[in-house]
């Protein structure tokens, strides 16, 4: 069965994958965002708390067949407020730049730091760095260290890791890239390398982004490959590192034909093409299968992929603004909360978190106020876990210190 690459927004059907375009304003305010709907207060709020009168994020899509799942209208949007929370015990990190991070179900946070983007050789430090595992309450944890999987091999130019994954009972993963070849590096429980297993696939070269390991041992993996690394690739492999299946939708191809070489974010607002794998992120659904999250602006767009490799459904969540992008997504029991962030600097520094089953049915809108609360390049922090008592963000690292970032549901 053949399916199009449309989208839907306001009830309309339209060609082609919702990526960004020009904007001749500076900045926007959410409260003048337009294609909101109103909803009235107390109406739809299924996880709780206080509901107010605000604009909701407008959802919409199409069934068709088991693969594109119909969603529904929006709840009231819920207003949050993140606080920061100094983390006592000293923790020397060597960069306060973040390249990912994500959290266990104990809700420490496992961090691979990023280095100043100003460097010329940014991947030799980002991959000497190790990995780091947080804590509110007692500060590191501890570290893991990729290179030790590869002694003797230089970082940054043999070897570059860059992709983490962290199960929810704390097994800590990352992909390392050595000179073409792609290994995943499984860590145990004292930080030290425990096993290094070679992913084999005959087109795999270029840049991975995205990897994670389904609870029944098999490997995900997104990177670009091909000509000036443009093609998107993903592939399920089995544990000891063969392909199983590799996932190419029309989405996928689409977005190799819009994307460019050196495209800039300061040159497109919202979504590059490039940006369908380099800006995804993925979670681990409480039903086995895993829920790619493609960097595409609003609405955004997702593959539920099993251990198999079949894409089972896609799912569409539409924020109503093309200017809000995808960043984030992840999981909590039967839910998925997906954060929208604008690609222009808004004075309010707010994120949008949609949260839905694993249908992509809508249970409930956050509008987040992040001030004071940041990347240090003014960014808003990425979303890196989710429970039942709210959202944790990537560490804010200012002035050599560590503040865990919460957003409490009422």
């Amino acid at each position: 069965m053949v399916f199009s690459s449309g989208h839907y927004r306001n009830g309309q059907l339209y060609e082609g994958l919702p990526w960004g375009s020009f904007h001749n304003k500076a900045t926007d305010d959410l409260a003048g965002v337009s294609n909101l709907n109103e909803v009235p207060s107390g109406e739809g709020n299924t996880l709780g708390g206080k509901t107010m009168k605000v604009s909701a994020f407008l959802l919409a899509s199409v069934c068709t067949a088991p693969l594109l799942c119909a969603q529904q209208a929006a709840s009231p949007t819920v207003e949050l407020k993140a606080t920061s929370q100094k983390v006592t015990a000293a923790v020397a990190l060597g960069s306060p730049y973040i390249l990912s991070a994500v959290c266990d179900g104990a809700g420490n946070i496992y961090v691979r730091l990023n280095d100043d983007p100003r460097d010329d050789e940014p991947m030799e430090r980002v991959t000497a760095l190790p990995i780091r595992e947080i804590s509110a309450a007692t500060g590191l944890v501890k570290t893991f260290r990729t290179l030790d999987a590869f002694p003797g091999e230089a970082p940054g130019r043999e070897v570059v890791a860059k992709s983490l994954f962290a199960t929810s009972d704390g097994r800590v993963f990352e992909v390392a890239n050595l000179r073409g070849d792609f290994f995943v590096v499984e860590f145990g429980q004292d930080g030290s390398v425990k096993e290094k297993t070679k992913l084999i696939a005959s087109d795999l070269r270029g840049s991975d982004f995205r990897f994670a390991v389904f609870t029944s041992g098999e490997y995900l993996l997104t990177a670009m490959t091909g000509k000036d690394q443009l093609t998107p690739f993903t592939g399920v492999f089995a544990p000891d590192g063969r392909l199983l299946k590799k996932i190419y939708e029309p989405e996928d191809e689409e977005a190799r034909q819009r994307s460019r070489p050196y495209e800039h974010r300061s040159v497109v607002t919202g979504a590059r093409g490039v940006d369908f794998i380099y800006s995804g992120s993925v979670a681990a659904g409480s039903d086995g299968n895993m829920y790619l999250l493609h960097g595409t602006s609003s609405p955004a767009l997702i593959y539920v992929i099993s251990p198999k490799g079949d894409v089972v459904r896609k799912l569409r969540v539409d924020a109503g603004d093309p200017d809000l992008v995808a960043t984030s997504i992840r999981s909590h029991g039967s839910r998925l909360a997906i954060q929208f962030v604008s690609q222009r600097q808004r004075p309010d520094m707010t994120t949008l978190i949609r949260v839905t089953d694993l249908q992509g049915k809508p249970m409930a809108d956050y509008r987040v106020d992040m001030a004071g609360a940041k990347e240090p390049s003014g960014a808003p922090l990425n979303l890196a876990g989710y429970d039942s008592d709210g959202f944790t963000f990537a560490p804010d690292l200012r002035d050599g210190k560590v503040y865990f970032v919460r957003a409490k549901l009422p």
